[in-house]
């Protein structure tokens, strides 16, 4: 009888006392990137044509109380586009093989990709990634038209920085200019003379082979999507 008493009594005691710890965060984006989307319309063999995209802070992050991190290291990946027959545009997912695939209703568009360079703005630097020398030094990298958009040598690093030490914006990188320059591909069996010293002029280790495209698809509409991802903040 006393051990059923105290198996009942403890639950009773326990319950006596009790404390809540409320735990509460605001998420927000930390990038801002404008515009959203880049058009060249019609373009022709060879053309080499170039559009850009900017890269800052978003508001939550600016804010002069958000004085607790001050880096976002970010990257620009390349990833194909799902269209349906009325050019309406979805993500592009991935099966459980890391494939890309699109929804039902929607096909991939012919891939623009590796056709697309990035150039950063020199502004501080271009170069590798974490920084060679000081705290923003070549922060930024390049890569070049005529490339392989799965390899991950095909990824652009860039890194903002808002402040070094907190209330310190001297040598700051609050923002980045992207060039986005297309290097139009010529159609397989189409292509002119001077289509191998065209491609060596824009990426001289790349294939000029390659990079012909099918003649199938000529007056078809090539995309890509260009993916900026946060990978550090700190």
């Amino acid at each position: 009888m006393a051990l059923m008493a105290a198996v009942i009594l403890i639950p009773v005691f326990a319950a006596f006392e009790a404390h809540v710890v409320n735990v509460t965060a605001t998420i927000e984006n930390a990038l801002y990137v404008h515009p959203q989307g880049l058009e060249y319309g019609t373009v022709f063999p060879q053309e080499h044509l170039d559009s850009s995209f900017f890269i800052t802070f978003s508001q939550s992050f600016s804010m002069t109380s958000q004085n607790r991190v001050g880096h976002v290291d970010y990257m620009i990946k390349q990833k194909p586009q799902c269209a349906d027959t009325q050019g309406n545009l979805v993500r592009v997912g991935e099966d459980a093989n890391g494939s890309f695939v699109c929804p039902a209703g929607f096909t991939m568009r012919p891939s623009l990709c590796p056709y697309l360079s990035k150039h950063p703005d020199n502004n501080p630097g271009t170069g590798t990634n974490p920084p060679s020398t000081g705290p923003n030094a070549n922060n930024d990298t390049t890569v070049l038209a005529f490339h392989d958009p799965n390899a991950t040598s095909s990824y652009a690093y860039g890194k903002l920085v808002k402040f070094n030490t907190p209330g310190n914006t001297i040598g700051n990188d609050p923002s980045d200019t992207w060039t986005i320059d297309l290097a139009v591909p010529c159609f397989n069996g189409q292509c002119a003379q001077d289509w191998a010293s065209f491609v060596h002029s824009l990426n001289p280790a790349a294939d000029p082979k390659a990079y012909m495209a099918d003649p199938a698809l000529e007056h078809q509409v090539f995309g890509c999507d260009l993916w900026v991802e946060v990978t550090n903040i700190y």
